[in-house]
C-alpha cells in the first residue's frame, strides 16, 4: 500500500468520515517521536450460525462483526519529537465520553479547545502558559483504544488507499 502525506487537516477530515478505527501500531519511532498507525473498520456481513453451534449461536445470529476489509483506508500519523509534550494510550472499555467544561470538535479525530488533560498537564509539567508554546489536545478515538496526544503542532499525516483491483471496479 502506498502513503500519500495530505495536510493534516484533510487527513482529519478523512479520518472522521469513518465509521469505526483500529489502532494497529502505536510506537515511538525514536526518542520521542510517536507515529500511529490506524486502519478504517467497517461492518463486514451478516454471520451466519447454526444451532450446532452452540447456546450463544441464537445471541450471535446476523451480527456483523467490525473489521478492515480491502477497501479500507489506512492513516501513519507523526508526532514530532520537538513539538509532543505527552502521549497515553487507554483501553477504550475504560474511557469516559468527554463532558463539559470539556469542549472538542471532531469525531474519531478530536481537537480539544479545553480537557481535564490539558488541565492535568499545565499543572504538573512546564509546559504551559505558553511554554515552550500553545498546548494542543488530539485524541484519535479507537475500537479497543483511545489514543490522547498533548502537543504543540499537529501532527504529519499520511493516507494509504487500497489498490483498485478490476473485480473491485463497477
Amino acid at each position: 500500500m502506498l502513503f500519500r502525506s495530505v495536510p493534516w487537516e484533510e487527513g482529519a477530515r478523512l479520518i472522521n468520515e469513518c465509521d469505526y478505527l483500529f489502532a494497529t501500531d502505536v510506537r515511538e519511532i525514536e526518542e520521542l517521536t510517536l507515529r500511529l498507525t490506524i486502519v478504517e473498520a467497517k461492518p463486514q456481513a451478516p454471520l451466519e450460525t447454526s444451532v450446532a453451534a452452540g447456546p450463544l449461536a441464537s445471541l450471535m445470529a446476523g451480527g456483523r462483526p467490525i473489521e478492515e476489509d480491502e477497501t479500507c483506508t489506512h492513516f501513519k500519523l507523526l508526532f514530532d519529537r520537538n513539538h509532543l509534550i505527552s502521549y497515553t494510550v487507554l483501553n477504550e472499555s475504560y474511557g469516559k465520553y468527554p463532558e463539559p467544561p470539556e469542549a472538542f470538535t471532531g469525531k474519531l479525530f478530536r481537537i480539544f479547545s479545553h480537557s481535564h488533560l490539558l488541565e492535568f498537564t499545565e499543572r504538573t509539567t512546564h509546559a504551559s502558559g505558553g511554554y515552550p508554546s500553545v498546548l494542543m489536545h488530539f485524541e484519535i478515538s479507537c475500537l479497543n483504544h483511545v489514543i490522547d496526544v498533548i502537543c504543540t503542532a499537529p501532527p504529519k499525516i499520511a493516507v494509504g488507499k487500497p489498490k483498485t483491483t478490476p473485480a473491485m471496479v463497477n
